[in-house]
C-alpha cells in the first residue's frame, strides 16, 4: 500500500485530494509543512504527496511553486476540488458567541466577506484548516471558532454554525498536484485524439537575458506559433540571483508531439535552462467525497 503525504491534519482538503489523485488504496500520512512532503518523497519515507498549487479565488500557493523548483519531484497527476468552507465551533456554541476564528491564511482569504460582515470577529491565521478544527476541540473555548471542511468538523466533534462560508459559493476550487519520485510513462502521441482529457506539460525555465526587450515574448512565441495552448504561467524570484525569475509554464501538449519537441528546442535559444516537471492528463473537477 502506497504511503501518500499531505500537509495538515486529518480532515484537511488535501487528504481528500490524496484519495482523488492516488486512489483509495493508500495510507495517508499527515505532515506539518509542505517541505516535509518533498523531503519525505526524497528520502523514501512516503511514496508520493498531494499538494495544493492554486485556488480559483485566492490565487497561487507560492510555497509550493518554490518547492517544486527546489526539489523538482515529477508532477504525475492533477485534480480540481470544489471547496466548501464551514464555520465550526464547540457543541452548543452560537455565532454571536464568537470573538475569534482560526484557519489557514488561504481559508481566511477565501472567506474574507464573512469577516467584513462580522467586524467583531477577529480572523487569526493558523497553519492548517483541519488543524484549526483540532485546535478548537482541544482548547474548549466557546468564544473561538474555526474555518474548515465539514468532514474536519465531524472528525473533531464540532458543530457547524454556517456552511458555504467562502466568498463565492459554488465557484471556489483548488487545484492539487500529485508528486512522486519518478515520472509516469506517457502514451504515444496521437494527432486529434478524442475522448480523453488532453496531456498537460509543466516546465521550469529561466530567460537567458531578461533585460532584453521582448525576451519573454520571444520565449512564449515558441508555443504560439505552433498553436500550443498555454494554460498557466507563473514567475517566482530566483533564490540566488536578485531580480531574476524562474518561470513555471503549463501548456496542453504531449512531449512526444513533434510540435512540442520543436517548441522546446526553439525555447532553448532564449533560456538558461529548461526543466520538465511533468506531463499528465488534465485533471477532472471533483467535489469533496467524505
Amino acid at each position: 500500500m502506497k504511503k501518500i503525504a499531505f500537509q495538515g491534519r486529518r480532515g484537511a482538503y488535501s487528504e481528500s485530494a490524496a484519495y482523488h489523485l492516488f486512489g483509495n488504496d493508500i495510507e495517508v500520512v499527515p505532515m506539518d509543512t509542505f517541505e516535509q512532503i518533498f523531503q519525505g518523497i526524497e528520502t523514501g519515507v512516503v511514496d508520493g504527496g498531494a499538494i495544493p498549487i492554486e485556488n480559483s479565488t485566492a490565487g497561487s500557493i507560492y510555497d509550493n511553486y518554490d518547492l517544486l523548483y527546489k526539489w523538482r519531484h515529477p508532477i504525475v497527476a492533477e485534480v480540481k476540488l470544489q471547496i466548501e468552507h464551514t464555520l465550526c465551533a464547540l457543541p452548543g456554541t452560537k455565532l454571536e458567541d464568537l470573538t475569534e476564528v482560526l484557519s489557514h491564511p488561504q481559508g481566511l482569504a477565501q472567506c474574507s466577506r464573512f469577516f467584513g460582515q462580522h467586524p467583531n470577529i477577529k480572523s487569526t491565521a493558523f497553519y492548517d484548516t483541519a488543524g484549526s478544527a483540532e485546535e478548537i476541540a482541544k482548547r474548549g473555548d466557546k468564544h473561538i471558532g474555526a474555518i474548515a471542511s465539514a468532514y474536519a468538523a465531524k472528525f473533531y466533534g464540532l458543530d457547524i454554525l454556517k456552511q458555504g462560508l467562502e466568498n463565492l459559493p459554488g465557484v471556489n476550487f483548488t487545484r492539487f498536484y500529485a508528486i512522486q519520485k519518478t515520472a509516469i510513462e506517457l502514451p504515444d502521441f496521437k494527432a486529434n485524439e478524442t475522448g480523453k482529457p488532453p496531456i498537460k506539460t509543466t516546465l521550469l525555465f529561466m530567460l537567458s537575458d531578461s533585460s532584453k526587450s521582448g525576451a519573454l515574448y520571444e520565449a512564449l512565441g515558441c508555443f504560439a506559433k505552433r498553436k500550443l495552448n498555454l494554460t498557466r504561467i507563473e514567475s517566482r524570484p530566483h533564490p540566488d540571483r536578485p531580480w531574476e525569475y524562474i518561470f513555471h509554464l503549463s501548456f496542453e501538449g504531449n512531449p512526444k508531439d513533434p510540435n512540442v519537441v520543436e517548441a522546446l528546442k526553439e525555447l532553448q535559444q532564449y533560456t538558461d535552462f529548461i526543466y520538465r516537471l511533468g506531463s499528465f492528463r488534465e485533471g477532472t473537477t471533483e467535489k469533496l467525497s467524505y
